[in-house]
């Protein structure tokens, strides 16, 4: 596949040349995190940086995004769709957001019919990986077999060094993109990059058998521990990669308004009322169980993969330390030392 190289001080006028072909989303340095964001003139974009402080997963599954927009009269009831069109260029997302992604895609697109809003923005999204070149502290992604300077899933992976950007194309549609900044990019089928091995954070977790184990033990006691410093806050699910619970709610009046879905998080007290009042998960026990037997338990009972990727952004935030680490722990799944 095609190779080029680019050297660091050239990269704004990448950036440009991009972004006038659509949205070009990409770690920004937003005071004291990074976060995907669009990219304008000016923009302190941050390509050291291991992990965004929040996943781009919003990319593909918008914090909240309008669908329909209605209007009523005359006896008559008339939907309008909003599409969007545009190509975007997701740029300096790494394995593990990538790995994420492809948990998503099983969930809105692998199914009869397909989630028309998410695959519109799949099929026209290009994704240019970045490979990282060290793990942060919280870190783990080796615990669910990703290699850290590999993307599978992209169009496009970067091997960023002290002065230049690599890129190599990994699909049709990456090779097309990489032609298309024309001299922006040199040829860089000469550029070797050396195989490194990454050790992510070894936090003893033992993971075989986990998701089977954990089909018996609805009612275990375990349950009754783990939630008590839970603040039902929802960061946790907000910087997930992995999560994707969302609401749709109509806004305006019985003449015209528009149908919205935003993000919602099973963590919250409302999440689980129903039209009568009655609510499955009244107490935060209910809602921290369902979270930590989705990720473990219920998603690799349909897709055999346990539903985390080792990012780490749910160690860093959540206020109490009630991580994916700790109940994974708490549950049994720890290694223990043979003597």
């Amino acid at each position: 596949m095609l190779k080029k190289v680019i050297t660091r001080d050239k990269l704004p006028a990448l950036w440009a040349h991009l972004s006038e072909q659509g949205p070009l989303i990409l770690p920004v340095q937003d005071g004291p995190v990074v976060l995907f964001k669009p990219w304008q003139e000016g923009t302190a974009v941050n390509l050291d940086a291991v992990n965004s402080a929040v996943s781009p997963k919003d990319i593909f599954l918008p914090r909240e995004e309008t669908f329909l927009h209605y209007r009523s009269g005359n006896q008559q009831l008339e939907l309008k769709a909003v599409a969007e069109e545009e190509p975007v260029i997701a740029f300096g997302l790494h394995p593990c957001d990538l790995k994420a992604i492809e948990m998503l895609d099983r969930v809105f697109m692998e199914q009869d019919p397909p989630d028309a809003l998410y695959r519109n923005r799949r099929e026209r999204t290009t994704v240019v990986a970045l490979a990282c070149s060290e793990p942060d502290p919280f870190c783990f992604c080796n615990d669910f077999g990703i290699d850290p300077t590999a993307a599978p899933g992209a169009d496009i992976l970067g091997h960023l060094t002290d002065s230049s950007l690599l890129l190599e194309a990994l699909t049709d549609k990456g090779k097309a993109l990489l032609e298309q900044a024309g001299e922006l990019l040199e040829d860089g089928s000469g550029e070797q990059v050396e195989k490194q091995e990454i050790k992510t954070a070894d936090f003893g977790l033992k993971l075989e058998g986990l998701p089977a184990d954990l089909k018996n033990r609805f009612d275990d006691p375990v349950w009754d521990e783990i939630y008590k410093s839970c603040l039902s806050c929802g960061v946790c699910t907000y910087v997930c990669p992995t999560c994707y619970c969302f609401d749709v709610e109509d806004f305006g009046h019985a003449a015209e308004g528009e149908r919205f879905r935003c993000w919602d998080s099973c963590m919250y007290g409302h999440f689980t009322v129903m039209a009568g009042g009655h609510n499955p998960r009244p107490d935060r026990k209910e809602r921290v169980r369902q979270r930590f037997m989705h990720k473990l338990q219920y998603y690799p009972e349909v897709y055999d993969e346990i539903a985390c990727v080792g990012c780490g952004r749910c160690l860093r935030s959540c206020p109490v330390n009630l991580d994916i680490v700790q109940a994974i722990k708490a549950l049994g799944g720890e290694k223990v030392e043979q003597r």
